[in-house]
């Protein structure tokens, strides 16, 4: 998203807005003060572009990916603690949800409070920044009332005698009606669309509106609105789905540099992303992310035995994990990514593929085998498994020089949420798949879904929200689709790797069978698993975060918790 050199201007902002106008009438004209700042489209832009701030870039994954059971990071973090239902509301995490959405939805409504000031703007310009503000506030509330239910519904600006700094919790409900309502009426002052590698890429248009009101519906469980949302969405005649011709890898390159739409004009699926641009040289133009999945110690984000089983062979069936055991054990590893859906190998490493997450970091080879010894020679696995999305090989090789886009929202989502929501809403037809989900199929060369030849003993819903994890794996969702979906006993199911039989000891090093006998391991339904993380539980409360400790000591009105807290 867009970042310029006006940020400074928020912090400027909170010193003025407790100032009277006596005060500022007595500030030299020449200077900015809050009485001579909302003059210019340029003063409008200037504090729009700070709505983006508290969107926190790539530790949305941080908060996000390493909650869930997809894959976590490979040691243990307080967001792995509150995954693992091991915490209580004084965990200061806890309150980064909290804190950074206030803070945006404060950025928001000081802009809502002055916007009109701007006089000497023409009206559908100011509304277009009035918009965008109603958008990020709709944004932060989704996540508030994603991670705590009731919430405080604070729509003005807050100085120290407002009544609001005390306000009680208001029900989801309203929270939810009241920021869809500001969308609906207003998305329409946006642009149609923002065209990819333009300067104004990371603005806010109607699709990108339109795509987080189809997301919000559908997590409030407002299933026609959602379908209709995403349709109006799906409608737009600017985007499509990136796809180059190359079935292999257009999928993997939206993540990389070759695809990213800050930067390719060819990629309309991204509808908004928190852009990066590391020649800016300052501590939020870059992330460290591609280092910390092929790193030269170990990864930091371990994909998971429940992920790897989770994707279907290429024609469409679910994958039976007993089918490796007919392969020699010197196959068994490679075996794993044949013959499946071919968005597992780009978002997954194989052997086969290039990577510089070796001893030797400066070349790009052929990926052989997982790595199971943090020796620091290249790269060990806690599961055996490694990413390939969002990894820019290019830049492994440095410590946080990444500045690939990462992407919030884009036209693959909204295909997905429109599945699900006629799904839910027991409207679902053949026509309503393939223009959403067997889309999203054939970019990578994918067998349809198909309602009359479902995989073997599943279901339509089922197989919805497999593609829904496929689909966006390692995009932010995940855990927060398992507890709307209330299946909060994935939560509690222990964090596997590899299976110890698929293992080929001759290609694991000097250790051999000596070391892989001291590393931990899990037996489930009589079979030996890498483990990662056990004692893992989900209680009923966990459906929703606590309201945070130090926000209780605040504002005593926030009480009572959320119930089990």
């Amino acid at each position: 998203m867009k970042r310029t050199a006006y940020i400074f201007l928020v912090s400027l902002m909170a010193t003025l807005v407790s100032c009277n106008d006596s005060f500022l009438d007595c500030f030299p004209q020449h200077q900015l003060t809050d009485a001579n700042f909302w003059k210019s489209e340029k003063d409008l832009v200037a504090v729009a572009n700070t709505f983006t701030v508290n969107t926190v870039g790539k530790d949305w994954l941080n908060k996000t990916e390493i909650l869930a059971d997809s894959a976590p990071f490979a040691v243990t973090t307080s967001y792995r603690l509150i995954g693992a239902g091991n915490y209580t509301s004084d965990l200061k995490h806890l309150n980064y949800y909290w804190r950074d959405a206030y803070h945006g939805i404060g950025k928001v409504n000081y802009f809502l409070a002055n916007y009109n000031r701007a006089v000497n703007v023409p009206e559908p310009v100011r509304e277009r920044y009035a918009a965008e503000a109603y958008f990020y506030r709709a944004y932060y509330y989704w996540i508030l009332t994603t991670c705590f239910g009731d919430v405080p519904l604070i729509t003005t600006r807050l100085d120290v005698d407002s009544p609001d700094v005390f306000r009680g919790r208001d029900p989801r409900k309203d929270v939810i009606d009241r920021v869809t309502k500001d969308l609906e009426e207003h998305y329409k002052a946006l642009p149609d669309h923002i065209e990819a590698a333009s300067s104004e890429f990371g603005r806010i248009s109607q699709c990108a509106a339109l795509a987080l009101l189809s997301r919000i519906y559908l997590y409030n469980e407002r299933w026609e609105e959602a379908a209709d949302a995403a349709e109006r969405a799906m409608a737009n005649s600017y985007h499509r789905l990136y796809s180059t011709g190359h079935p292999d890898v257009d999928y993997v390159n939206l993540f990389n540099y070759t695809g990213r739409a800050s930067r390719n004009a060819e990629n309309r699926e991204t509808l908004l992303a928190y852009i990066y641009n590391y020649d800016l040289g300052d501590a939020h133009s870059s992330h460290n992310l591609s280092r910390e999945c092929w790193d030269g110690d170990y990864s930091r984000w371990a994909p998971t035995n429940s992920m790897i089983e989770c994707y279907l062979t290429d024609e469409g069936q679910i994958w039976n994990p007993e089918s490796i055991d007919a392969y020699p054990v010197s196959e068994r590893y490679a075996r794993i990514f044949e013959h499946r859906d071919p968005r597992m190998k780009q978002s997954l490493l194989a052997p086969g593929e290039l990577w510089c997450g070796g001893e030797n970091r400066e070349n790009m080879v052929e990926f052989e085998y997982p790595k199971f010894q943090n020796d620091k020679k290249g790269c060990m696995s806690y599961t055996g498994y490694y990413m390939r999305k969002y990894v820019e090989p290019s830049t492994v090789r440095y410590v946080g020089h990444d500045d690939n886009d990462i992407v919030y929202l884009r036209l693959a989502e909204v295909y997905l949420n429109y599945a699900e929501a006629k799904c839910m809403a027991g409207t679902l037809t053949q026509a309503d798949l393939d223009k959403s989900i067997n889309k999203l199929r054939d970019r990578v060369g994918m067998a349809h879904m198909d309602m009359a030849n479902l995989p073997a003993g599943s279901d339509i819903l089922t197989e919805i929200r497999r593609e829904r994890r496929v689909e966006l794996f390692f995009e932010g969702q995940r855990y927060f689709d398992i507890r709307r979906w209330k299946q909060g006993e994935l939560l509690a199911e222990p964090l596997l790797g590899i299976r110890r039989d698929w293992i080929d000891v001759s290609k694991v090093e000097s250790e051999g069978n000596h070391f892989l006998a001291n590393l931990k391991w899990k037996t489930v339904d009589g079979k030996q698993y890498l483990l990662l993380e056990d004692g893992r539980h989900f209680q009923e409360k966990h459906y929703l975060f606590p309201i945070p400790f130090d926000q209780m000591q605040h504002n005593p009105n926030l009480a009572p918790n959320n119930p089990g807290w």
